[in-house]
């Protein structure tokens, strides 16, 4: 009984947060799939900074971390149960699966210097003990951060993380469970941690 009271509070809380970024998305003749939890967080007024093309499928959760965030999404994609994270910009072409369970995040999220760490800590403090979201007075200026694209007809497994100035080339598949740190050649198949090349897709499988 008091899984489904859950169950109904985040369903609930899914569809408040749909309803108040559907303003800020354009999506085409796309679904957004509410059964399988979409997600829009700390959407941020001023700019469409979601574009989803035709129908595309989304299953996913997106969370903008700035205002210079921006996630495009192209015609005839899925992506199930992954988080995608832009605090830069997050691409993604035409005819592109991606599965559950994975992160593709286009930042750091912190520097490398342990004191700005610590002041990341104090600011996350004061925001929260105000009612603000907590990263509102995040200095993002120490964080790097670059764009990922994922480009036509490749396939991203379960479980797979994908990093910051990451592309991923045409026809790609990245296997399951996979740590994407470095751009993926078009039309072959890595996969590990980090992710390596396995093979290539036969010429046949191809597309022309």
């Amino acid at each position: 009984m008091i899984g489904l009271f859950i169950q109904k509070i985040k369903e609930y809380q899914n569809k408040k947060r749909l309803k108040d970024a559907n303003p800020f998305i354009n999506k085409g003749s796309s679904f957004l799939l509410e059964t399988f939890r979409f997600a829009v967080t700390n959407p941020r007024p001023g700019k469409k900074y979601l574009r989803i093309g035709n129908d595309t499928m989304l299953g996913c959760q997106i969370t903008f971390e700035s205002t210079e965030g921006e996630v495009i999404i192209g015609d005839r994609c899925f992506i199930g149960g992954t988080h995608l994270i832009s605090r830069n910009k997050i691409e993604i072409e035409n005819d592109v699966t991606i599965a559950w369970g994975g992160y593709i995040y286009d930042h750091d999220s912190h520097s490398i210097d342990y004191r700005e760490r610590e002041y990341d800590i104090k600011m996350q403090l004061a925001d929260y003990r105000e009612g603000r979201n907590f990263i509102h007075s995040k200095k993002w200026d120490v964080v790097n951060s670059k764009p990922i694209k994922i480009c036509s007809h490749a396939w991203i497994g379960m479980n797979c993380t994908i990093l910051k100035g990451v592309t991923i080339g045409e026809g790609a598949i990245v296997g399951a469970g996979s740590i994407v740190t470095k751009d993926v050649e078009p039309w072959t198949i890595v996969g590990g941690n980090p992710a390596k090349k396995i093979k290539d897709i036969p010429e046949e499988l191809r597309k022309k």
